[in-house]
């Protein structure tokens, strides 16, 4: 009952800020979009050469801080056809900063990443989302993307474990999926949890073209 109660709530934010806040896309076409947090990483061209040899694309929510020390590597997501958007510049909890300090933590974000396609969106650290932080981003014009399915994938579960979670029954058309850079177990489950979602029926999209009409 209470997840239920949640899932109503989000759909009512949904609806009062014109899908500017996304949790998932339209549940009328089998897509799902896998998003990937944290970056970038050590690991980030075994992520991408993996979706490639897969033909997947995603979404990859990436941290200015990070972006700053490895500037070329925007060049590399989008030239494997991924969706790149913020994911704040140190991580920090966008429901701990102030207005003015959330603002400097989006415009630092996006001048590390230059122009990017799909507009700007960004997702909060941690999931962590609140009516202040939340005015804040719509504001600056930024497209808020959360997540409808948590593949847990930072809980340290073998690559085998993390594909059954993320297996096409319990998945639903629209969804978002969460995953991370940086974790081996999420790169050893990836062509599983991709042919699966495939075989069973979905094709996958980022999550800008999830939401688009």
């Amino acid at each position: 009952m209470k997840a239920r109660v949640k899932q109503l709530a989000r759909e009512v934010v949904q609806r009062a800020t014109r899908g500017r806040i996304v949790w998932r896309g339209p549940a009328d076409a089998r897509r799902v979009a896998l998003t990937f947090d944290d970056g970038p990483h050590a690991m980030t061209e075994r992520y991408l050469a993996c979706l490639a040899s897969l033909g997947a694309p995603a979404t990859f929510f990436v941290m200015g801080y990070y972006v700053e020390r490895r500037p070329d590597v925007v060049a590399e997501y989008l030239r494997g056809g991924h969706q790149v958007a913020g994911h704040g510049y140190y991580h920090k909890r966008f429901t701990r900063l102030s207005p003015g300090a959330l603002r400097d933590q989006l415009a630092r974000t996006e001048a590390a990443l230059g122009p990017v396609p799909h507009g700007r969106w960004v997702r909060p650290p941690h999931g962590s989302l609140g009516p202040v932080d939340g005015a804040t981003m719509l504001a600056s014009g930024y497209t808020v993307a959360m997540w409808s399915f948590d593949s847990r994938d930072h809980d340290g579960a073998a690559a085998d474990v993390l594909a059954a979670r993320c297996a096409p029954a319990r998945c639903r058309p629209g969804d978002v999926l969460l995953f991370h850079e940086g974790q081996a177990t999420t790169l050893a489950a990836l062509p599983r949890v991709v042919d699966a979602l495939r075989d069973g029926g979905f094709e996958l999209v980022t999550m800008a073209d999830l939401t688009a009409r």
